[in-house]
């Protein structure tokens, strides 16, 4: 079991909500739409950023099954 900061970063597309909890680390990046990387800890409400939605988490890029207990 491992302790981590989260953020908790939602997203809206015509009016549907999307939400994906992320580790609060400046090494964790989104892209946004001109391609440029954007570390999570510069991310400001109101900025874009591309998404795909999928059913797996991700670790490293790579797909794992997981599960998260919240306390």
């Amino acid at each position: 079991m491992e302790r981590r900061p989260l953020v908790l970063v939602e997203a809206e597309e015509k009016g549907e909500i999307f939400s994906v909890i992320l580790q609060n680390a400046e090494t964790i990046r989104l892209t946004a739409p001109s391609g440029q990387a954007v570390s999570l800890v510069d991310l400001k409400e109101g900025d874009e950023v591309l998404v795909t939605r999928e059913k797996a988490g991700r670790h490293f890029g790579v797909k794992i099954e997981e599960t998260i207990v919240e306390k």
